[in-house]
């Protein structure tokens, strides 16, 4: 897995488990890449703005509120040109 699609991975595994956290360890497990590889690529999220929060200690870990993100769309290409022809509508009235 390349690491563009290892960030979206990511944040997609955090969406799906939250509230609850998880390691950087049990995350990289799931990856098939070291800790500090999930350490760097949660730090480059966070730059980016992905609101992913940590908590630490024993039962911390890393979260991302599930109420702060929008799961990804899935259009077929006939919804992709319906709501292209709409907005391209709505542009020509404005």
């Amino acid at each position: 897995m390349n690491r563009t699609d290892r960030l979206y991975a990511l944040v997609e595994e955090l969406r799906a488990r939250a509230p609850r956290t998880m390691r950087a360890a049990e995350l990289g497990a799931r990856f098939e890449v070291s800790t500090r590889t999930i350490e760097r690529d949660l730090l480059a999220l966070q730059e980016a703005g992905v609101p992913i929060w940590s908590r630490p200690g024993p039962g911390g870990g890393y979260g991302l509120n599930a109420d702060t993100t929008l799961p990804p769309l899935n259009l077929t290409p006939a919804e992709a040109a319906a709501l292209a022809t709409a907005v391209a509508a709505v542009g020509a009235t404005s």
